[in-house]
């Protein structure tokens, strides 16, 4: 029981920690981003003037993107305890990879170009291609893994009725539907606060409660 506790803790400890650094990372230069298609030279200009906030808002994501790592460990640990196999538990800590994939896809691609613009050396050309790469891969590609994680958790809870009231994995399993078109590049900023959600409700595992029954599941 102990050990389920502190599974728990440590995996909610961990999504909160990567919402936090993803969110400070990205409010550092994410609000004078320009829209997709925009002109070259807007583009250039962003990467001029915020390539050191790009940098650091990078640098922080990238840790981030560790901590999800062990995030995805611990959902995977807790939906095994639901589900009696691993089969969702597996395809849940597949979709974090897939979302870590194009989270570090994304920052890295879009930190190229504020190092070449720190340094004098970013042409429109390189501009554009980073910039336009690096859009698609952070706004619309993670709500695949976002996608499978919430359909493979909705799938659990609708299987084994303890993990989540009935009404919350359907919403789960219309929102990760959802996650899977193109809608997705509008659902970011949500899905991190899911994260902070989910991260705060494992932190809060009621540990008196629990205790008084070694066969309650936590």
């Amino acid at each position: 029981m102990e050990q389920r506790l502190t599974t728990r803790r440590v995996t909610g400890l961990a999504g909160l920690g990567a919402a936090v650094l993803f969110g400070t990372g990205n409010a550092l230069w994410a609000f004078d981003q320009p829209d997709a298609g925009a002109s070259t030279r807007t583009i250039l200009a962003f990467y001029k003037h915020t390539s050191g906030r790009i940098i650091a808002g990078a640098s922080l994501s990238l840790v981030s993107c560790a901590l999800l790592v062990l995030f995805a460990s611990g959902v995977r640990a807790i939906l095994r305890e639901h589900e009696g196999d691993d089969l969702f538990a597996t395809t849940a800590f597949g979709g974090v990879l897939l979302l870590i994939g194009a989270g570090l896809g994304a920052e890295t691609i879009n930190m190229v170009g504020a190092l070449r613009a720190g340094d004098g050396q970013l042409t429109p050309e390189l501009a554009r291609a980073l910039f336009e790469i690096s859009y698609v891969l952070g706004y619309n590609a993670p709500g695949v893994g976002i996608g499978i994680v919430l359909l493979a958790v909705a799938a659990v809870a609708l299987r084994a009725h303890t993990l989540l009231p009935r009404w919350l994995a359907l919403l789960l399993l219309i929102a990760g539907l959802v996650f899977l078109t193109p809608l997705s590049r509008f659902l970011l900023a949500p899905a991190v606060l899911l994260l902070v959600a989910v991260s705060a409700q494992l932190l809060r595992t009621p540990t008196s409660r629990t205790a008084l029954s070694p066969h309650t599941t936590v």
